[in-house]
């Protein structure tokens, strides 16, 4: 069973520059409302997979340019994080700096961001117990997506992911069981299609045994 991830493509009003309050709360809202930035190559099948996509145009869009055909589920638990400006004021300042301090005062639960990071975590462990035992396709927002992947590393998932560093436009993570994979080498390859020596016997092992050996 394996779990497969999209991150949203950008969204053609990203924001960018420099705001005072207003500005920055309006680009937000914007960001949420464009249709994603990017044409689309050659099409993924879903192969009779579910695909869950969060609220917005730029989930919808990134499901329909993804796969094909697409019969997509909007799943409001996949939403993207909202940020609020951090404070009222006409001083302009860098996009960086709102969304620094924005997320600072939602790791701390202020009141003026809509959804605090405890909110976010109890979003995301609903999320996972919705999806257990499935195997759909997710496509969700790169601040949601971040916090997701945490809990289901906490919950036991190895995440094999397409880039490195900072979650990017499009980028795809497999998510699946530890006992699915190997673990005995780097390759941590899974048992169902072994890749090396270590894998395969360990894979041999589980056939006979009935479970993975540790």
């Amino acid at each position: 069973m394996s779990i497969l991830i999209f991150c949203t493509g950008m969204p053609v009003n990203k924001a960018s520059g420099k705001y005072d309050s207003s500005g920055f709360d309006a680009a937000m809202l914007e960001e949420l409302s464009s249709a994603a930035d990017f044409s689309a190559g050659k099409m993924l099948d879903p192969a009779g997979r579910e695909v869950l996509v969060g609220e917005g145009l730029t989930a919808r869009d990134t499901a329909e340019k993804l796969f094909y055909p697409c019969v997509s589920a909007v799943e409001p638990l996949l939403n993207e994080i909202p940020l609020r400006s951090f404070t009222d004021t006409e001083k302009q300042y860098p996009l960086e700096t709102w969304l620094r301090k924005a997320a600072a005062q939602r790791k701390k639960g202020d009141p003026r961001q809509r959804e605090s990071r405890a909110e976010v975590i109890e979003r995301a462990e609903a999320l996972i117990e919705k999806i257990e035992g499935n195997n759909p396709i997710l496509v969700t927002y790169p601040l949601f997506l971040a916090e997701l992947l945490d809990r289901l590393r906490i919950h036991g998932y190895v995440i094999q992911r397409s880039g490195v560093l900072k979650i990017q436009p499009l980028e795809r993570f497999v998510v699946s069981r530890r006992e699915e994979h190997c673990g005995g080498c780097q390759h941590n390859c899974f048992l169902d299609n072994p890749g090396c020596g270590i894998g395969r016997d360990k894979a041999m092992r589980k056939k006979h045994n009935g479970k993975a050996e540790p």
